[in-house]
């Protein structure tokens, strides 16, 4: 009977440890999936239309210390990013030029994975969605 309750405490113990390794799952965290890799704007929607193409041929990063840069044909602009304690808001600084200015927010974070971020203006009025696509 000793011996049935300590393998199955073992086991119990084993399993947890298994489940429990975060070395073992991808990491859900904003910082560690934004700052691994490039990124592109894959839709955008403003107000009462799809303007994803305003953004083509742009690449941004993320740097780990909060540069966000957006590039295109070797123009490089910079600016700021950052998530709020909870990491429900991303924001967003950049040129105030078109059509950078228009992903300038703090955006509401609706889905994260290790190659998409689907983000919606904080403000409900606006209607103004975007989605960055690892490239």
């Amino acid at each position: 009977m000793k011996k049935m309750i300590f393998l199955s405490a073992l086991v119990v113990l084993l399993a947890g440890a298994c489940t429990n390794n975060p070395d073992n799952t991808p990491s859900n965290d904003v910082p560690t999936i934004v700052t691994n890799g490039d990124w592109v704007v894959s839709y955008f929607w403003d107000k009462t239309k799809d303007e994803t193409h305003k953004f083509s041929g742009y690449t941004f990063t993320f740097d780990d210390n909060g540069v966000f840069r957006a590039v295109k044909q070797a123009i490089v602009t910079t600016g700021t990013w950052s998530v709020n304690s909870s990491q429900t808001k991303l924001i967003l600084f950049l040129s105030l030029a078109d059509p950078l200015e228009e992903i300038n927010d703090d955006w509401i974070i609706l889905e994260r994975s290790a190659d998409l971020i689907k983000l919606k203006d904080d403000n409900d009025t606006h209607l103004e969605e975007l989605h960055f696509r690892r490239q």
